[in-house]
């Protein structure tokens, strides 16, 4: 939507209006808990979403998508990334919860095998 420059005594408007949208994997903010410390993304995962499930890699101790048939320790889901994060140009230190409720269709990479793995969490 636009204003015209009228309607504003001469000065320009406000503009095109854009939307965004910020997707909420917590179905609830009753009971929620982050990784003490944060986790520490690897470089060249590109951008990881907000609600992606994450593993961590045995040998360097970073965290990546959990994938159920990684063998690289990343197979057993420790935590959810709480915020988008690019990890396209290295490594990224970030926070992700531990615990808490949530919206299991709204979560990147999350299975039944992720949902056993995230004991705090409890999954809508």
């Amino acid at each position: 939507m636009t204003i015209p420059n009228g309607q504003y005594g001469g000065a320009p408007g406000y503009g095109t209006q854009y939307t965004q949208q910020f997707p909420e994997v917590l179905a609830s903010t009753a009971l929620q808990a982050k990784m003490p410390g944060g986790v520490l993304l690897a470089s060249g995962n590109g951008v990881l979403a907000k609600g992606t499930v994450l593993g961590k890699v045995t040998a360097t101790g970073k965290y990546v998508p959990y994938k159920s048939t990684n063998t690289d320790g990343s197979q057993t889901a420790v935590c959810i990334l709480d915020n988008d994060q690019d990890t396209t140009n290295g490594d990224v230190g970030a926070s992700a919860w531990i615990a808490g409720i949530f919206t299991s269709s709204a979560l990147t990479g999350y299975d039944a095998n992720a949902g056993t793995q995230l004991k705090l969490c409890y999954f809508v």
